[in-house]
């Protein structure tokens, strides 16, 4: 309704878009060639196939996009249930989740929130502070987990649990995984890493 007639979005203004469609020109926000300021809307968006625009994201009304990229910033665990019943392609770039408690909230947890996720990077320029020697594990109780064709994480910790890891990895025959540790992992950890590739390129037939 509020596409077919003006009295509608007069009464209730949110417009209705595939995606946000803006670009940078010397630093200001631009759609199209036109200049705006976003606390200048009064309007509030309903975006319906891609979310990529952290920064509507107080002017958001609805998101049913399947691809959700999130960047820089920190958004409370409740805030994410606008995105978790249709994204399947999740992007989290330099975001910490919090509750309202200000704890950050561990990643297991931000995961299984999005139960139709496909594939799900999460990455950061610091350590992962929501990965515990916990993680792994409980991302194995997920059930939509072992059915994810992708998971990217980078600057992983040393107490993230590679043991249980290699044992699912083995059997893993669906999801790619793609793993960037931390720089501060102590040397029997990387040596452990180093078994488990050499073991890996050791076997000659593949599953």
């Amino acid at each position: 309704m509020i596409q077919t007639c003006k009295y509608f979005f007069i009464k209730n203004p949110i417009i209705v878009s595939p995606n946000f469609p803006y670009s940078l020109d010397h630093d200001k926000w631009c759609i199209g060639k036109t200049r705006f300021d976003l606390s200048q809307l009064i309007c509030k968006y309903w975006i319906t196939e891609n979310f990529n625009f952290t920064s509507i994201l107080p002017k958001l009304y609805k998101c049913d996009a399947k691809e959700v990229t999130l960047k820089n910033i920190v958004v409370f665990f409740d805030d994410l249930s606008m995105f978790t019943k249709t994204a399947e392609d999740i992007t989290f770039q330099r975001v910490t989740v919090k509750y309202s408690d200000d704890s950050i909230v561990p990643f297991e947890k931000i995961f299984e929130t999005f139960i139709n996720a496909k594939n799900f990077t999460f990455a950061s320029n610091s350590t992962l502070s929501n990965i515990t020697s916990k993680t792994f594990n409980e991302l194995l109780k997920i059930p939509h987990f072992l059915h994810l064709q992708s998971l990217y994480l980078n600057n992983i910790p040393e107490v993230f649990d590679i043991e249980s890891f290699y044992v699912y990895m083995k059997k893993n025959k669906t999801t790619k995984l793609y793993l960037v540790f931390d720089k501060s992992i102590s040397s029997p950890y990387k040596n452990r890493l180093k078994e488990i590739i050499d073991e890996i390129l050791s076997k000659k037939i593949f599953s």
